[in-house]
């Protein structure tokens, strides 16, 4: 019986074929983003949680500003004896560093291996509770030691017992280290992997007074955070000669990289909940789409059902027979949905950075799909009751009393078109501010073509002759640091300026330099007084607008202000340029023309195009110069670019379900104009007798449909402009959400609907009525 039903169902589908395809894609694609997004998220969720008494585990980091989000991840490194001294709540603390997101070269015995290490106190071992599988369980590491983890043991000497190797460590000036215990690794994945264990450099004494280090500290249970957080707002270091005071944030370890994630996160926490939740729009949009063809066939096929139960057929069986259809569809949707999974979670894994295996996740994700399968199946079983209280003889005596106005089809034409709406007005929004953020004037400079080349032990006038030889370099300058990438930073605190009100506070601001060559060079557009030139003293600066704002100047032109106790006189105001993500806001700045030349990075510009001919040629010709030569290319819009991945990588995915919503919503509304056609084909029939016209009778479905769609706009589009304008918010320039992308997409979204439906209703409004009447 159950084979007979499957085959009954599995005709139904051939038979709406295009409905069907259109419903398992759109569930697939649904049910895939809801997937993906749930096996993101726990991965996110769970960094660092596994260390022992994890919830009790903190990061020290250090105020930043005014660079980024204000919150370093480097500390001092007396700042863990000065905790453990002067904070009661704090049961112990460590100092390490590890090279984020960078992978270091070992040699052993000729031959080289990628590992991750970490450099660290004597505290760490305890800290972490760091198990040892082979070696002195109690070991301490002196200079020339290190510790390796069982993973790269089995890795570089398989079943050979590695205690007693010796290391060679190239970046580590090719020095020799012998391996002292084997470790156990860490359980689960980390925002510090290691692979080799090593003793605090020796570079860093704890003299050191410089942010040169990672903290980490673990509390006692039950300790008052607030009060550690308070006592460490405002302290200072004791030995130290700055005696300047010193603020240190902190937060859960296992929080640190969703509360302040590093320049290579793609993608925060935030943005892949925002993930699930178009997964699951996509869900609930493709579920509306076919309940309400299952609902308009269930309806068709009354007589049917009623003619069954007369000869025979138990209520049981009938249910059977109907439910049978949904879950076949669900299957083949989780089944496409697997394929789908199967081919994209490689791609996934690297643009999400999961670096573990995944293959306990299909245990879970079939839990969760059998789940929407119940709930689904028990949402059709009430659908099904309702529809069914009608009486045998009434279910007989009617083919079918289908008139497609009740309240289920026109609330889910109303969600899809809502959704897809929505969905596509989100994706012009967001499309319109990234452009607008990679290629707008107001972000201060152009990045277009222009690279960094940074030498390293070169000789400069030999890489000067050979870009005089290259036709694709049309301009370079050296003597300035590159903006993009920025890793040098110079700051000043100010405290006496031209127009201060009393009370006013110190401003801590950026120290550049920039002269006419530089500024043209890279398009820095002057918005007010003039750019400085050599002919200007050391007294003359330039500010940026950051700077007039926080002076408090609206005429900024000739004002003074005192810089190391030197008074300066402002020459010129140039617009803020943004080197880091446009989330953050820029920094006031000051900006004096260059003390040496002899230092920085080479800016290169180059013809369009030419930037992988000059970077291959570059280094090529470097090389003959000197073999052991190293240099670093980076292109500044590329660069730049990385910043806005986790956008763009969104716009990418938005673009991809709004189409996927409107095949659902148009395709819907295509299947169900054909069944309402199929069901007024009398009325059509005897309309044209009494002399409608065919453009009178097109005129029928479209009022409806126009009807539903300026009801969806209207709801679509003020929370669609909600949504956005928080989306943008974040922003520190944002683009406007300009009148003509309204009326742009109710005109896309209507010219798509009308088109998908007219060539139905044409033949159903051709056809003869004599024809028609007859055959009913």
């Amino acid at each position: 019986m159950i084979l007979h039903y499957l085959k009954i169902a599995f005709r139904n589908l051939i038979k709406y074929k295009t409905q069907s395809l259109v419903s398992i894609i759109g569930l697939a694609v649904g049910f895939t983003c809801f997937a993906l997004s749930v096996l993101w998220i726990r991965y996110e969720m769970t960094y660092d949680n596994f260390h022992e008494g994890a919830d009790r585990i903190y990061w020290a980091g250090s105020k930043s500003d005014p660079q980024g989000n204000g919150f370093s991840y480097y500390s001092s490194t007396l700042l863990v004896d000065h905790v453990l001294k002067k904070c009661p709540e704090i049961e112990a603390a460590s100092h390490f560093y590890h090279n984020n997101n960078i992978r270091e070269t070992i040699r052993y015995q000729e031959e080289d291996f990628s590992i991750d290490r970490i450099t660290a106190d004597s505290n760490f071992i305890s800290m972490f509770n760091i198990i040892t599988l082979n070696g002195d369980d109690h070991f301490y590491l002196s200079d020339d030691q290190v510790a390796i983890t069982d993973k790269i043991a089995d890795e570089i000497f398989g079943n050979k017992s590695p205690l007693g190797e010796k290391l060679i460590f190239p970046d580590i000036n090719n020095s020799e280290k012998t391996i002292a215990a084997v470790v156990k690794s860490w359980e689960g994945h980390s925002s510090f992997p290691f692979d080799v264990l090593l003793p605090h450099l020796s570079q860093y004494p704890d003299s050191v007074e410089g942010l040169e280090c990672y903290t980490v500290f673990r509390t006692y249970p039950n300790a008052d955070i607030q009060a550690l957080k308070k006592r460490l707002e405002k302290y200072e270091i004791p030995h130290s000669s700055s005696n300047k005071e010193i603020a240190t944030p902190i937060t859960l370890l296992s929080t640190l990289r969703s509360t302040y994630p590093r320049e290579d996160v793609i993608f925060t926490v935030n943005r892949i909940r925002l993930f699930a939740c178009i997964g699951a729009l996509v869900i609930i949009c493709g579920l509306c789409n076919y309940f309400t063809i299952f609902i308009t066939r269930l309806r068709m096929r009354k007589r049917e059902l009623a003619l069954r139960k007369v000869n025979g057929a138990s209520e049981r069986s009938l249910l059977a027979l109907i439910l049978i259809e949904p879950f076949l569809l669900f299957c083949i949707s989780i089944v496409v949905e697997n394929v789908l999974i199967e081919i994209i979670l490689p791609v996934f894994k690297r643009l999400s950075q999961i670096k573990e295996d995944t293959s306990s996740f299909f245990g879970e994700l079939a839990v969760y799909m059998l789940l929407l399968v119940a709930i689904t199946m028990i949402f059709a079983i009430i659908i099904v009751k309702f529809i069914g209280k009608r009486t045998l003889l009434e279910n007989i005596g009617n083919k079918s009393d289908l008139y497609l106005s009740g309240w289920f089809y026109k609330g889910s034409i109303l969600l899809q078109l809502f959704i897809s709406i929505g969905f596509i007005f989100c994706t012009f929004v967001m499309m319109k501010q990234l452009n607008f953020l990679l290629y707008s004037r107001e972000c201060g400079m152009d990045r277009h073509n222009l690279g960094v080349v940074r030498l390293y032990n070169n000789e400069k006038e030999a890489v000067f002759k050979i870009l005089d030889q290259m036709p694709d370099v049309e301009e370079y300058i050296y003597g300035f640091y590159s903006l993009i990438p920025k890793h040098y930073f110079l700051t000043t605190i100010i405290d006496d300026w031209e127009g201060k009100v009393n009370g006013s506070t110190t401003i801590i601001m950026e120290n550049e330099t920039i002269n006419k060559e530089y500024a043209d060079l890279l398009n820095i557009e002057v918005l007010d007084g003039e750019m400085l030139d050599e002919k200007d003293g050391k007294q003359k600066v330039v500010i940026n607008e950051a700077a007039a704002k926080v002076f408090g100047w609206r005429n900024p032109i000739g004002k003074k202000f005192v810089n190391m106790e030197k008074e300066c006189v402002v020459k010129g105001v140039i617009r803020n340029i943004y080197y880091n993500a446009p989330v953050y806001p820029v920094a006031p700045a000051i900006y004096f023309l260059p003390k040496d030349k002899n230092e920085g990075d080479l800016i290169i510009k180059v013809k369009d195009g030419a930037w992988k001919t000059v970077n291959q040629k570059l280094k090529e010709e470097i090389n003959k110069m000197d073999p052991n030569a190293r240099i670093q290319l980076i292109q500044m819009e590329e660069r730049y670019n990385e910043y806005m991945k986790s956008e763009e990588t969104l716009n990418k995915l938005l673009r991809v379900v709004s189409f996927v919503c409107v095949l659902i919503a148009v395709f819907g509304i295509f299947s169900l104009v054909t069944l309402s056609c199929e069901q007024r084909r009398k009325e059509i029939a005897i309309r044209k007798v009494n002399g409608a016209s065919i453009g009178i009778i097109l005129n029928l479905f479209f009022k409806e449909y126009l009807f539903l769609l300026i009801i969806a706009s209207l709801v679509a589009f003020p929370l669609g402009y909600f949504i956005m304008k928080q989306w943008l918010e974040k922003y520190v320039k944002q683009t406007s959400i300009d009148f003509w992308i309204y009326v742009s997409i109710f005109i896309i979204m209507a010219f798509i609907i009308f088109s998908s439906v007219i060539w139905r209703v044409w033949k159903a409004a051709c056809q003869n009525p004599a024809e028609v009447i007859k055959n009913e």
